[in-house]
């Protein structure tokens, strides 16, 4: 059924909890994981910053995400599962997207990091973005930890009423 997974990563420990799901999938179907992290320049677009540093601040944080990358697959591939990595230069919502469309992958699965209020609309939600705009299926892994208390149904309907 699967034949590639796109496993997005930031090198959080939360994006990383996607792996164990991808990884079992994988098992499963004899696909192959695709890691992906996108790498946007660090410095942004400020003119003061020069485009000599920025260059340099970009090729490191490259070289950065290769190494981190690599030694991902290598964890995994040692788990039995065939792997290979990707960086990609970009926005990370439209990297990833754009990569599963090129690669034609089957399912795309990543961690959220389980923001919300302010600090979801000031950073967003790659996931979110990513989820919401392709057509593949998209395995969404929430972070541990619950912040929300049990709500039974029945609850909310009765006091609504």
């Amino acid at each position: 059924m699967y034949t590639k997974i796109l496993v997005p990563l930031d090198g959080s420990t939360l994006a990383e909890r996607a792996i164990a799901q991808a990884e079992e999938i994988a098992k499963a179907t004899g696909a192959e994981l695709i890691l992906v992290q996108v790498v946007q320049a660090p410095l942004g677009k400020t003119p003061e910053a020069g485009q000599t540093e920025e260059g340099k601040a970009f090729l490191e944080t490259a070289a950065q995400a290769r190494a981190y990358l690599g030694m991902v697959a290598t964890r995994v591939s040692g788990a039995g599962v065939k792997a290979r990595f990707e960086v990609l230069e970009g926005a990370p919502a439209a990297g990833i997207l754009g990569f599963a469309h090129d690669q034609d992958v089957d399912i795309i699965v990543m961690s959220t990091h389980g923001r919300s209020g302010v600090s979801k609309l000031v950073m967003g939600s790659v996931a979110e973005k990513v989820m919401l705009t392709t057509k593949r299926p998209v395995l969404l892994v929430k972070p541990e930890r619950v912040t929300v208390t049990h709500i039974d149904e029945a609850d909310v309907f009765l006091s609504a009423h």
